[in-house]
C-alpha cells in the first residue's frame, strides 16, 4: 500500500489512544509515545521517498520494510483492542463479588504480567525496527516535505451542492462518432457484403476515451432504430467464451457450453444485432475464431464493435480496418480541464486561465488526464499551487506511451489527501473492469482502518464522502444503480486500475483461469479468487501467506467448512472474508456471525480468538453483511 498514506492513518489512530487517560495503552504510554514520535519523523520524508522509489532500489527496499513494520504496529493496536473486548466480556460474566476486580483490570488492561510482557515485547521489537529504519533513512538523503493538513480536512459541504453528473459532457468526439455510426448503419467501410458478421475495433491508449466513444455510439437514437438487438459486454483481461455467451443471454445460472451455444444461436439467429465487446485483450486467434463462429448467425448488417488498447488484438478481430482513436486537441483538453477546475468557486482570472491552458497542453491529448488534473486544481486557490503542477518534473517524459500516462496519473494521485490515497489504492483488490458496490467498498475501507475519524460523524458517512470525492476526481466512473435498483455501483477505468495496481503490485493477487496459486508469495495481503473451483491444494497454499488480510472467494464451488475449520485458523491477520457459498450450517461460522452482529460482547471469544482481526464477513446466499 502507499506507505505515506498508511503511516498517516496509523498516526491518526494512535493519537487519540495516547491522549485517552484510560487508553488501551495506559501501561505502555511512554513506549507508544516514542513509537508515535518515530513514525512522525519518518513520515516527514515519505513523500520524497515514494517519488524516488521507482528510480532507486535502496529507497524502494526501505519503503517495503517500513510498510511491513507499519502493519505490525496496526496489528499491535488490534491485539490491544481485542484484549479490551475480552476483558469487557469477562466483566459482563463476572459475579458481583469479583466485578470490581475485573473492572480494575479493564481500566488497566495489561496488569496481567504475561499479557503485559507479551505486548511489551512486541512494542519493543517494533521500536527497534523503526530505529534501524530511521538510521537507514539518513543514509538515503531523503528530504522532508511539509504535508498541508488542510488537504486532509473533509470539504463535503460544497460537494453536496454539485451534481456529479454535471461533468459528463464529452468534448472533441462528435466527428468520430458520426464516422463510426456511418460505418455501422450504412456499411460505408468497403467491407465485403457477403460477410454476415462485420467486426470494427476501436483502438487507443488507456484513458483516451474508447469506452466513452463506444457508449455514445451504442446509445445513439439512429443506432437504436437500425439494430434489432443491442448487447454490451465488458470482456477485460479474461477472455472466456462461456462468460461472453452468458452475458449475451444475461443469465447467471450454470449451464453447459452446448446449452449456452443453442440459446445464443436462438437469440441472435437471423437478426441484425450490435454487440459491443469492451476492453478486449485476447491475442489468441483460435479463441477469437471460435467466438466469431458462434456469433456469425445474424442477418446481413450484424456488427461487433470492440474496444482495445492493442493494435495486434484489433488486427486479429477486424473484418473492417480498425478505427484509431485520435488524441484530443489542446483546446478540447482545456475545455475538459476548465469545466472541472472552476467548478468549486475559484475565480477565473486571466492568470489561472493562462496557467490552466499550459497544463492542458501537457495533457498530451488524453481526456482522463485533463479531467483528473482539473479536479485537483479545483481544490487549489493559490496561483503557486497551479504553477507547481504545471512545472512538475513528471511531465519530462517521452510522448504518448502508455507507461508515460501512468506516470502522469501518479501526479494526480500524489495531489490527493492521504485519506483518499489510502482508500483508492485498496481498490486494486477488485479485478479489472469489475462493478464495485459502493456500500461494500466503504465497508472494506472500514475493515482495513482506512477511514479517519472526524468529530462525531458516523464512519459510514465519512466513507460516503470519500467515495464521492474519488468519483468526482475521476478515479471512479459510471456511477449507477445495480440491476435490482438497490445498490449504487461504479467502475474504475482500466488505466486507473493499473495505477492502483502499480502501488499494490506486491500486495494484491487475483487468481483466475490464467493464473495459479503457485504465484502466492509472502508479500501478498489481499487475494481475490475468480475461478469456479478453489480446490483443497489451492486452499492449503494460503497458509504460507502469513500476513494475508483479505480473502475474497468468488468461485461457485467453495468448501466453506473446510476453509473455516482449517485454513482460517492459520491466517491470524485476516480482516476481510468473502465466500460465495452457503455455510450457514457450520457451527464455527454461526459463532463468528453472532460475535460480529451482537456488539462483539455477547459470545464466547475462545471460538474466534484466531480471527480477532476480522472486521468484514460476507456470505452470499446467507443474509448477512456484517461489520464492527
Amino acid at each position: 500500500m502507499a506507505e505515506a498514506a498508511l503511516i498517516s492513518g496509523l498516526l491518526s489512530n494512535l493519537s487519540p489512544l495516547i491522549k485517552d487517560e484510560f487508553s488501551l495503552f495506559w501501561s505502555f504510554k511512554k513506549e507508544v509515545q516514542k513509537l508515535s514520535s518515530t513514525l512522525s519523523s519518518i513520515s516527514a520524508v515519505l513523500e520524497d521517498a515514494e517519488r524516488k522509489k521507482d528510480k532507486d532500489k535502496q529507497t524502494e527496499d526501505w519503503l517495503r520494510k517500513l510498510k511491513d513494520v507499519a502493519y505490525e504496529v496496526r496489528d499491535i493496536m488490534d491485539d490491544c483492542t481485542y484484549e479490551d473486548l475480552r476483558l469487557q466480556l469477562k466483566r459482563r460474566n463476572a459475579s458481583s463479588s469479583t466485578r470490581n476486580k475485573v473492572t480494575n483490570s479493564i481500566t488497566r488492561p495489561f496488569s496481567n504480567p504475561m499479557t503485559r510482557l507479551k505486548v511489551g515485547h512486541k512494542i519493543k521489537d517494533v521500536q527497534k525496527k523503526l530505529d534501524q529504519l530511521s538510521l537507514e533513512r539518513q543514509m538515503l538523503h531523503l528530504h522532508e516535505s511539509i504535508h498541508d493538513s488542510k488537504f486532509d480536512k473533509f470539504t463535503s459541504s460544497w460537494r453536496e451542492t454539485i451534481s456529479l453528473s454535471s461533468c459528463n459532457r464529452v468534448y472533441g468526439r462528435d466527428e468520430e462518432k458520426k464516422k463510426i455510426i456511418d460505418i455501422l448503419v450504412n456499411n460505408t467501410s468497403g467491407a465485403c457484403l457477403d460477410k454476415t458478421l462485420s467486426v470494427l475495433p476501436i483502438v487507443g491508449i488507456g484513458g483516451l476515451g474508447k469506452t466513452t466513444l463506444a457508449q455514445m455510439v451504442f446509445n445513439d437514437e439512429e443506432i437504436t432504430k437500425h439494430f434489432e438487438t443491442k448487447i454490451w459486454i465488458c470482456v477485460s483481461n479474461e477472455f472466456d467464451i462461456k462468460l461472453v455467451m452468458k452475458d449475451i443471454l444475461q443469465e447467471m445460472a450454470e449451464a453447459s457450453l452446448e446449452e449456452l451455444l443453442k440459446k445464443v444461436k436462438k437469440k441472435l439467429s437471423g437478426k441484425r444485432y450490435l454487440i459491443v465487446l469492451d476492453d478486449v485483450w485476447n491475442e489468441n486467434l483460435n479463441e477469437w475464431d471460435q467466438l466469431r463462429s458462434i456469433l456469425d448467425c445474424g442477418s446481413n448488417g450484424a456488427f461487433v464493435l470492440t474496444t482495445t488498447r492493442k493494435k495486434n488484438v484489433a488486427k486479429i478481430m477486424e473484418t473492417i480496418q480498425h478505427f484509431q482513436l485520435s488524441l484530443l486537441s489542446n483546446d478540447d483538453c482545456w475545455l475538459l480541464l476548465e469545466e472541472r477546475a472552476f467548478m468549486c468557486g475559484i475565480l477565473k482570472t486571466q492568470n489561472f486561465v493562462d496557467i490552466g491552458k499550459e497544463i492542458a497542453r501537457k495533457c498530451k491529448g488524453v481526456p482522463l488526464v485533463a479531467k483528473t488534473l482539473g479536479s485537483q486544481l479545483a481544490f487549489k486557490s493559490d496561483k503557486d499551487e497551479w504553477c507547481k503542477i504545471r512545472d512538475n518534473e513528471i511531465w519530462e517524459i517521452s510522448q504518448n506511451e502508455e507507461s508515460d500516462l501512468l506516470h502522469i496519473l501518479r501526479l494526480s494521485y500524489y495531489e490527493l489527501p492521504y485519506h483518499l490515497r489510502r482508500c483508492f489504492v485498496l481498490c486494486a483488490i477488485f479485478p479489472k473492469d469489475a462493478e464495485i458496490e459502493k456500500e461494500k467498498l466503504i465497508q472494506l475501507w472500514m475493515a482495513h482502518g482506512l477511514i479517519p475519524m472526524v468529530g462525531n460523524k458516523a464512519v459510514e458517512d465519512i466513507g460516503n464522502t470519500i467515495w464521492n470525492e474519488l468519483y468526482w476526481r475521476s478515479f471512479f466512473q459510471d456511477e449507477k444503480l445495480d440491476r435490482s435498483g438497490l445498490y449504487e455501483i461504479c467502475k474504475m477505468q482500466g488505466i486507473m486500475h493499473d495505477l492502483a495496481q502499480s502501488f499494490m503490485k506486491d500486495e494484491c493477487y487475483t487468481l483466475d483461469a490464467n493464473s495459479s496459486s503457485d504465484g502466492f508469495k509472502r508479500e501478498i495481503r489481499h487475494i481475490a479468487v475468480m475461478v469456479d473451483k478453489f480446490v483443497k491444494t489451492s486452499v492449503g497454499s494460503l497458509e504460507k501467506i502469513g500476513g494475508l488480510q483479505s480473502l475474497m472467494l468468488n468461485g461457485t464451488d467453495v468448501d466453506g467448512k473446510q476453509i473455516f475449520l482449517s485454513v482460517l485458523k492459520k491466517l491470524p491477520a485476516l480482516r476481510v472474508l468473502e465466500l460465495s457459498c452457503d455455510v450457514s450450517d457450520n457451527e464455527y461460522f454461526n459463532v463468528i456471525l453472532n460475535y460480529m452482529n451482537e456488539s462483539k460482547k455477547y459470545q464466547d471469544l475462545r471460538y474466534v480468538g484466531c480471527l480477532k482481526h476480522l472486521r468484514y464477513l460476507d456470505i452470499s446466499d446467507f443474509e448477512t453483511q456484517s461489520l464492527f
